[in-house]
């Protein structure tokens, strides 16, 4: 599945190679399960262990790796949250059956490990967000009869830029957590400092020779902000050309496409920011969960909420999945 919002794009960019994914899976991981992972062994998830059903339906990141000293290999399941979400809990099980059902069949022992990233406000629930509907007095009861699943929780949200900043982690990768978490609270100048205090990764980021390559990955960073803040491209681009060791800056390539491909950019952000308006009019203030939803969502996404709006009584109700 493509990935649709900025956040998930940028995300994938980083993360969908393995020299960036290992230094912050080494963090997001319980000590005794890092240390025991060969980590030159860490590739992406083959078809075979896939499969051509779950493939389509898998937004996120499926890795393979050995573990030291012993003849076994790790799935390890990256999902990616830019807002709360009731409902990961059920979609990593529903992944973890399918991984383990596959894998199976493909003659791997399937230990599936989940990871999740989220950063955006909130706290993410470990458990089916459906007992918490059941009565009382039943509660115990039915949990124990539920499915659970415990997954590894990294959550950036509140982060300092220093915590951010973690050692051992690629300069893209670390870049990519900051831009994640710190970005879309930004406004212009607040945008453009944020820039020059990480114009050290920056440039480690523009000269590295791991893949994606300099220019590609400079332009990844720079279609984010553009997409999340509201900032210029006028001055985005100064502030890369200021920052930047190179006299040619890779952001005039993002400037180039951005100019023949930012009416469609520009039509989903502005879509976004209508839709909060109306949000905000119709049902009171925001929560930040909330906002941080609506920036990350799909064009499909927000078509439907805009549909809903006019047709629902309350927050809740225009949010709910459709049935």
């Amino acid at each position: 599945m493509t990935p649709t919002s900025p956040h998930d794009r940028l995300f994938h960019f980083t993360f969908r190679h393995p020299t960036h994914v290992a230094g912050w899976l080494l963090h997001a991981l319980p000590p005794p399960v890092a240390d025991a992972i060969d980590w030159s062994s860490l590739i992406p998830a083959s078809e075979r262990v896939l499969g051509a059903r779950l493939r389509p339906h898998l937004a996120d990141l499926v890795f393979t790796a050995r573990l030291r000293e012993h003849d076994h290999w790790l799935l390890l399941l990256v999902e990616h949250k830019a807002y709360p979400d009731h409902g990961v809990h059920d979609q990593l099980l529903r992944y973890t059956v399918h991984l383990r059902r596959i894998a199976t069949h493909a003659e791997i022992v399937p230990f599936c490990v989940p990871v999740l990233l989220q950063h955006g406000g909130g706290v993410p629930t470990q458990r089916d967000h459906a007992v918490a509907l059941a009565p009382e007095a039943l509660r115990q009861t039915l949990v124990a009869m539920q499915p659970q699943l415990s997954f590894v929780v990294d959550d950036l949200t509140d982060r300092d830029e220093r915590q951010l900043r973690r050692p051992g982690m690629t300069p893209l990768a670390q870049l990519t957590l900051l831009c994640l978490e710190c970005l879309p609270r930004c406004h212009g100048d607040e945008a453009l400092a944020a820039i020059a205090r990480w114009a050290d990764l920056l440039q480690a980021v523009e000269n590295a020779d791991a893949p994606p390559l300099g220019d590609d990955a400079v332009d990844a960073i720079g279609w984010y902000l553009l997409d999340v803040t509201d900032v210029g491209l006028d001055d985005l681009q100064m502030a890369f050309q200021q920052h930047l060791n190179r006299y040619r800056s890779p952001i005039m390539t993002t400037a180039e496409r951005i100019r023949q491909e930012g009416i469609s950019q520009g039509l989903s952000r502005g879509q976004a920011k209508t839709l909060l308006r109306q949000m905000h009019k119709r049902f009171g203030p925001l929560p930040d969960a909330v906002v941080a939803r609506i920036q990350a969502a799909a064009d499909a996404e927000l078509d439907r909420l805009t549909d809903r709006i006019l047709d629902v009584d309350s927050l809740d109700a225009l949010l709910a999945d459709p049935t």
